[in-house]
């Protein structure tokens, strides 16, 4: 079906993600990069997808409720092959229980397919975007996308809502296919992006409604958002493909009538300094923290192989940037090409995150990255995925109440169809 081979398309160039602030206290419960043989880092297959009437290639990481239950999405399968929304419960003794929560399909107009990640709030409700999908009038082509809500009841059943679908104003103004999950702000809005907009999406006494608070001013081709946006002081921060070289860092601000204003913090010049920031944006300790696809200064193949990097605010209002680490060292063993996969930090200040490629088996890779007093960074290889236990690990990585680690890859497994999967430090004696 030409739906089918749009949608395994699209997956191959489109690994999703959510960007976030370091508010949560899930972040400081991350295990600590590894300083020697006193610990190791155990890996578990959670689960492995593609099994008759599961989902297959999930994306945008995982997120988790106050239980430990672990909640995803893949782009395929499920009972309609059109994507799925997934849960996971530790059953005891290691092992773990998936649920289909819902199942996305075209034969219903209303409804969205191809999910691309989900966002959480306090009680238990799941959030999200579906890249088609939905019934928005002045849609062209299959469905334009859109938002939904998924809201647990009585004896595990769980509802879905569509709460908006795009290209539901003339000439497609509110845009269309959202690129990454919703972000959760004050009095339970969504805040998000699509091809060419941002929006926040809020609700109210007749349902839901959106309001487009920037559209991007596109010259060229290429040009739109690469990440998810960050809420940070009531201003959102995200990246964006400027269609020219190398990508930007910018942030929305709120005006007094109301409009919001972009303001270019960072234009990345390519080079050692990276090229093509995409994926998220996270605060740790007054600095802005990300990821780039290309770029730096240590890489095995042609335009670099991405780079860590932080930005801070020097005097007045400029922006300096540090390149805290360039992937492809050893021929790639150390990883290469972080993607669309975010980082995040534990109380101790130590930084994780994740490459689609690289590692010994060239499949991607879980890092961990230490501050030295020296200004340098200490960067280890916590898990190099082998296809067997996993491919192209996708989007962030989720935290329980013990430090373990989780997450999901697109690819591989026991039916090559992605896992989820878990990381454990485990102390060992001296």
């Amino acid at each position: 079906m030409v739906h089918e081979k749009m949608h395994w398309c699209l997956r191959i160039v489109l690994i999703l993600a959510m960007g976030w602030g370091l508010s949560s206290p899930a972040y400081s419960q991350l295990p600590k990069v590894p300083d020697g043989p006193p610990v190791q880092i155990q890996f578990q297959i959670v689960h492995s997808f593609g099994a008759g009437g599961d989902g297959v290639a999930p994306g945008g990481g995982v997120v988790m409720d106050n239980k430990g239950n672990l909640y995803g999405i893949t782009t395929g399968g499920g009972a309609y092959n059109y994507g799925s929304v997934y849960e996971l419960s530790p059953a005891g003794s290691g092992e773990w229980t998936e649920a289909i929560l819902h199942s996305f399909q075209d034969l219903d107009p209303s409804d969205g397919w191809n999910p691309i990640g989900l966002v959480i709030d306090d009680v238990g409700n799941l959030y999200g975007t579906t890249l088609f999908g939905g019934d928005g009038q002045y849609c062209p082509g299959d469905g334009c996308g859109t938002v939904f809500e998924l809201s647990p009841g009585a004896n595990g059943v769980w509802t879905e809502s569509i709460l908006y679908n795009f290209c539901s104003l003339p000439n497609c103004a509110d845009g269309a296919g959202p690129r990454f999950a919703p972000t959760l702000g004050p009095g339970g809005s969504l805040y998000g992006v699509t091809d060419l907009t941002a929006f926040q999406l809020s609700p109210g006494s007749g349902g839901w409604n959106l309001n487009v608070l920037y559209t991007a001013v596109c010259k060229l081709f290429g040009c739109g958002f690469s990440s998810s946006l960050t809420l940070q002081g009531g201003d959102l921060y995200g990246e964006e493909d400027n269609g020219e070289c190398c990508g930007l860092v910018y942030v929305l601000q709120p005006q007094q009538n109301g409009q919001w204003n972009q303001v270019v913090l960072y234009d990345f010049p390519g080079g050692q300094n990276g090229n093509t920031p995409q994926g998220g944006l996270t605060f740790h300790a007054g600095g802005l923290y990300g990821v780039t696809e290309a770029g730096g200064s240590n890489c095995v193949k042609q335009g670099g192989c991405g780079t860590v990097f932080e930005l801070t605010r020097g005097s007045g209002n400029a922006i300096n940037e540090q390149v805290l680490w360039s992937f492809g060292g050893d021929g790639g063993a150390q990883g290469i090409n972080p993607g669309y996969n975010w980082v995040v930090f534990n109380k101790q200040g130590d930084l994780f995150g994740t490459t689609g490629l690289g590692g010994d088996g060239g499949n991607g890779v879980v890092y961990g990255m230490k501050p030295q007093q020296n200004g340098t960074w200490k960067y280890a290889v916590l898990h190099a995925f082998d296809g067997a236990d996993g491919v192209n690990p996708d989007g962030g990585l989720a935290i329980d109440s013990k430090g373990d680690l989780f997450g999901a890859t697109g690819g591989g497994g026991q039916y090559g169809y992605g896992v989820a999967y878990e990381l454990s430090p485990v102390k060992q004696a001296n």
